[in-house]
């Protein structure tokens, strides 16, 4: 039995289905019947399971949470807990973020409680796009973000579930081990707008989160959005790693794959077709 917390977001609802599909047996632990912050409900609900999915979200309390799941495996009798971290070059005790900050802590204390372990550290997800970037380039027909200019190893999210799925039924004997997730290239947000026809405006730090404010972004989002936003520009997360291949046996997804299957979200075909009406303009 493999239990699954953070089964219902980008990612997670991918690995319930991927592993449904499969034939294996779940449990979604959801509240209000298991809560992160009561243990007790935790631990009931692993009841039964040796496997762990930990995927939790972004909560200024995230090293609480990611502990008391923890206490809650260990007393359930799980023997493998597959984590969902942050980015590598993110993690660290002086990390960009109290998130990245937080991923480090929980990594650290699993390994140290003797469980067999896989901590997946993904690079900025693809899906992150069509929150964020999708509603206003098919709007205005411009990309507008605070990315700077550096190149990004985005990853889509559905291949870092099917690596959550293959580290949940791996049956090998190795004690732990870690990855960095990363699509097949890695890509600016210059290069994304060029693929979506569209213009790519650098928002100034201040300028984006004048705009997270307004759409009710809570301060805690609108720092870690920030923060996260200065880390990508600064090209930390740029170098594309072999990790989905060599775990799913497959290459992973491509940026310019994506969007496209996504057109109509960004109204690509709308911009691009008013692209070429404007090239062929007199001068």
């Amino acid at each position: 039995m493999i239990a699954l917390l953070g089964a219902t977001g980008t990612i997670g609802r991918h690995v319930a289905a991927e592993l449904q599909e499969r034939g294996v047996p779940v449990r979604v632990l959801s509240r209000p019947a298991a809560d992160l912050r009561d243990v007790a409900s935790l631990r009931a609900g692993m009841d039964g399971a040796d496997r762990l999915f930990l995927l939790t979200p972004h909560d200024p309390d995230q090293a609480l949470l990611e502990a008391n799941a923890l206490a809650a495996a260990r007393d359930a009798g799980i023997q493998r807990i597959v984590k969902v971290s942050g980015g590598a070059p993110s993690l660290g005790p002086n990390g960009p973020t109290p998130t990245a900050v937080a991923h480090f802590a929980s990594e650290q204390a699993i390994e140290a409680s003797g469980l067999a372990f896989a901590f997946l550290r993904s690079s900025f997800m693809m899906q992150n796009l069509l929150a964020t970037a999708a509603p206003t380039v098919a709007r205005l027909g411009l990309l507008l973000a605070p990315m700077g200019h550096a190149p990004i190893a985005m990853v889509d999210a559905r291949d870092v579930a099917s690596v959550a799925v293959a580290a949940l039924l791996a049956d090998d004997d190795r004690p732990g081990g870690a990855w960095h997730l990363t699509g097949p290239a890695a890509v600016s947000y210059d290069d994304v707008a060029r693929l979506l026809g569209v213009h790519y405006v650098a928002l100034r730090p201040r300028a984006a989160g004048r705009a997270l404010r307004r759409q009710g972004a809570s301060a805690h989002e609108v720092d870690h959005a920030l923060r996260m936003a200065a880390y990508f520009a600064s090209g930390a997360d740029g170098a594309p790693t072999g990790a989905v291949a060599e775990l799913t046996g497959r290459p992973p997804r491509a940026v310019a794959a994506f969007l496209a299957e996504h057109d109509a979200a960004f109204g690509t075909r709308r911009h691009r077709g008013v692209a070429r009406l404007l090239s062929r303009a007199p001068a």
